[in-house]
């Protein structure tokens, strides 16, 4: 199908590279065809390395995009989004040993990004983003945090707000909380996969590099959550997150400081399902494995989840889901789709047909660092002495909710959390 695709692109790019000769002759191009010749290039460039990677079944990603996401040997985070800021625009090295000239539009991108970072790392952040149709759905989440965790900072992500939805947003962020920063992210510099809205999510691991850049601790949160709990919920959590105790293996077998053995660097919530029930088989070969390892594995999701800055969650958890979700054949293999999915199947660790994208990539790339100990990195939703502090707020409710408290009129049926 996709050999199809890429043919199909081929006869469009012979195509427009012969009517640019018929009417440009050997005159000046018009700025906006030259656009568009160079994007198709681009995507040919895309669909040659996808297809190139689908027969060799292995994780690669383009150095440049490296070096945008703070992946630079021999410092922190802190240090490399600090670099980043104050980078040469003529220049700009990955390390000692590699270097690349950024186009105009990854120097433009790159700036844009780094806007709202003083340089200076928080310890603790909630994480979400949004894109154009969701304010409504975002605004009640930062009001959610607000009553919540009033003194914590939040980092909101705009992957593509309209210039009036920004507006509308801002005043939210700004009196929801005295730290609460808009982070507008330009993903264009990335393959083309990456900013679709589709169930792939391409950008979350994106977004949650990126604030772990900006923060020792993050809890990334979808616009869609709210929080039930109290401070002291997730402040219990935090510690635990720290305080969980790495056993398998030696520090040979997880590249680390003494510190990062101390924790796994994530802390998610489990569910009886298989990873191998919620993956798409082909999936499992671009990380070397095999469905049959996942199947009693916990698949754990991304609707809320902690993340601790170190040295095991950037080389071996980040940059291996990042490497996947730039890889189009890993994160979208031929004939997943989000839905449809047959849990009844027997044995149930089958896969459902049903596969979750970055979701299963997250989960592989866990399994695999801790050795199939999901207990390393989750609590269960559901279970004695366990107790799940979120609740989900469709798009919907939250527009309906929004629009009635404009009117004046409260319908409490409508709001899935309580801040009493």
């Amino acid at each position: 199908m996709r050999t199809k695709k890429l043919i199909v692109v081929i006869f469009c790019f012979v195509l427009l590279s012969i009517l640019l000769i018929l009417f440009n002759g050997g005159g000046n191009q018009n700025d906006s065809i030259k656009n568009i010749y160079t994007q198709t290039h681009e995507h040919l460039k895309e669909l040659q390395v996808n297809l190139r990677v689908a027969s060799d079944k292995k994780l690669e990603i383009d150095e440049k995009y490296l070096e945008i996401l703070g992946f630079i040997n021999g410092s922190s985070n802190a240090e490399q989004l600090s670099s980043l800021s104050t980078s040469s625009s003529s220049s700009w090295s990955a390390s000692s040993s590699s270097h690349f000239q950024p186009s105009s539009t990854i120097r433009t991108a790159l700036s844009n990004n780094l806007l709202n970072f003083n340089g200076t790392k928080t310890t603790f952040s909630i994480v979400t983003y949004v894109q154009t149709g969701e304010t409504s759905s975002v605004i009640l989440l930062l009001q959610n945090i607000a009553n919540k965790l009033p003194n914590e900072n939040i980092v909101l992500y705009d992957l593509g707000l309209t210039s009036y939805e920004y507006k509308t947003l801002s005043p939210y962020c700004n009196y929801s909380s005295a730290k609460c920063t808009i982070v507008t992210y330009d993903l264009t510099v990335f393959p083309s996969h990456i900013p679709d809205k589709r169930m792939m999510h391409a950008y979350r691991p994106i977004v949650i590099k990126d604030a772990l850049l900006r923060s020792k601790t993050i809890l990334f949160m979808e616009n869609t959550m709210r929080l039930n709990g109290t401070s002291r919920d997730v402040y219990d959590l935090l510690a635990k997150l720290t305080s969980k105790v790495y056993n398998g293996g030696t520090k040979s077998e997880v590249t680390s400081t003494s510190t990062d053995t101390l924790s796994s660097g994530v802390l998610g919530w489990s569910e009886p399902t298989a990873v191998s029930t919620r993956s798409h088989p082909k999936m499992f070969e671009y990380f070397q494995t095999k469905a049959e390892e996942f199947i009693f594995l916990r698949m754990i999701d991304l609707d809320a989840i902690f993340f601790t800055d170190s040295k095991v969650v950037s080389d071996q958890i980040l940059l291996p889901w990042i490497k996947c979700a730039f890889t189009l054949e890993c994160l979208d293999p031929i004939g997943a789709q989000s839905n449809g999915c047959k849990y009844n199947k027997k044995p149930q660790y089958r896969y459902s047909g049903c596969h979750a994208y970055d979701t299963s990539a997250l989960n592989i790339v866990l399994g695999l660092t801790w050795h199939m100990d999901h207990s390393k990195y989750s609590i269960p939703k559901e279970g004695e002495n366990t107790k799940y502090i979120f609740s989900k707020q469709s798009l919907s409710q939250s527009s309906r909710i929004l629009d009635n408290r404009r009117r004046n009129i409260t319908d409490t049926s409508e709001h899935p959390y309580s801040d009493e």
